[in-house]
């Protein structure tokens, strides 16, 4: 497929960082809407919001994180992120979206959980009404936060019953047993509710914390790259019908990968891996849906059935209801004609 074909594609993402993903174009209004001072030099302030090129690790691949914090701490703010990223996906062939981000690190204002995440969910609802696509939001627990904290996020979420938030994640520095260490958190929240779950698992070599999240009910697994080389986990996902939210491009730049040719793709989808393609963060990893679909196309020589099939796994892994599910599919099986 060329790349024109790819980004015209009616694709769906289900692993994409608010605040990794805004254009520094938009930071920049966003800091001039609230008056707070910002670098006037595009350049400049897309260098900052871009991970190092030297980046050793996962931590110095969230540096950029600590540049965008301060200017998403008012409701105005994370409104004209969320829009401005689902923007940027109807743009790229993006027909659905799951945004996932951490309301705790929008209060440092005083702003309340409720009031972070209808921010956002106003956001996705102005670029619904103004563009063909659906978005989702995914409440994020920053593990670094005490237990209580990540429960309190988690209950305000559940308390607001907003439509647009359809799942929980875990985020932030991963350590062994931290899935474990934190499931009364989330336990608490999804056995009471409709709300479904997708854990950062194994984004940096903590095979058990893949293991872990199937255990504890986890529908999807970010990143997952972990388990490249462990055939009996992999089977377990398949068991599960869990699906693994594939990363290549964040996960080079983090060193949990040498080379893209590393990534397993290939032996995933031949094996029945439910894995489908995102972003991650399409600012701080310079990268776009299209992007990525283009670098594993033509890494790893796949085809159309394969392009379609990712697509038809993140639909289907979708949190979303069975309508948005269905429009989808109806979009892809209709542009995937001329192909088959």
């Amino acid at each position: 497929m060329e790349f024109s074909e790819i980004q015209a594609f009616p694709k769906a993402e289900l692993h994409c960082h608010l605040d990794g993903s805004i254009r520094p174009a938009t930071l920049m209004e966003i800091a001039k809407v609230q008056n707070m001072a910002i670098p006037q030099d595009l350049a400049v302030v897309k260098e900052a919001m871009t991970a190092p090129a030297d980046a050793q690790d996962l931590v110095d691949y969230l540096a950029p994180f600590d540049f965008v914090a301060p200017y998403l701490q008012t409701e105005i703010a994370l409104e004209m992120a969320a829009f401005d990223v689902m923007e940027q996906a109807f743009e790229d062939g993006i027909v659905y979206i799951e945004i996932r981000f951490a309301p705790s690190l929008s209060q440092e204002k005083g702003l309340t959980v409720s009031q972070t995440i209808l921010a956002v969910a106003r956001g996705i609802a102005k670029a619904e009404e103004k563009y063909p696509i659906d978005g989702n939001i995914l409440v994020i627990g920053m593990r670094q936060e005490k237990q209580e904290e990540i429960k309190k996020v988690f209950q305000e979420t559940q308390q607001l019953e907003n439509p647009k938030v359809v799942g929980l994640d875990l985020a932030g520095p991963e350590l062994d047993d931290s899935v474990t260490d934190l499931s009364e958190t989330y336990r608490l929240v999804i056995d009471e509710t409709s709300l479904s779950l997708t854990l950062h698992a194994g984004e940096c070599g903590c095979i058990a914390n893949v293991v872990d999240s199937v255990a504890h009910g986890a529908q999807r697994v970010g990143h997952g790259i972990a388990i490249a080389t462990d055939e009996a986990v992999q089977e377990k996902l398949i068991a599960a019908n869990v699906c693994i939210e594939g990363c290549p491009t964040s996960n080079l730049q983090t060193k949990a990968i040498e080379k893209i040719s590393d990534y397993p793709i290939r032996n995933w989808l031949a094996k029945g891996v439910q894995f489908c393609l995102n972003t991650d963060n399409k600012t701080v990893s310079d990268t776009t849906l299209s992007k990525e679909y283009d670098l594993v196309m033509k890494t790893f020589d796949l085809d159309f059935i394969d392009f379609y099939q990712m697509n038809q796994v993140a639909i289907n892994a979708a949190f979303a209801s069975s309508v948005i599910r269905s429009k989808v599919q109806t979009k892809m099986q209709a542009a995937s004609q001329k192909y088959l």
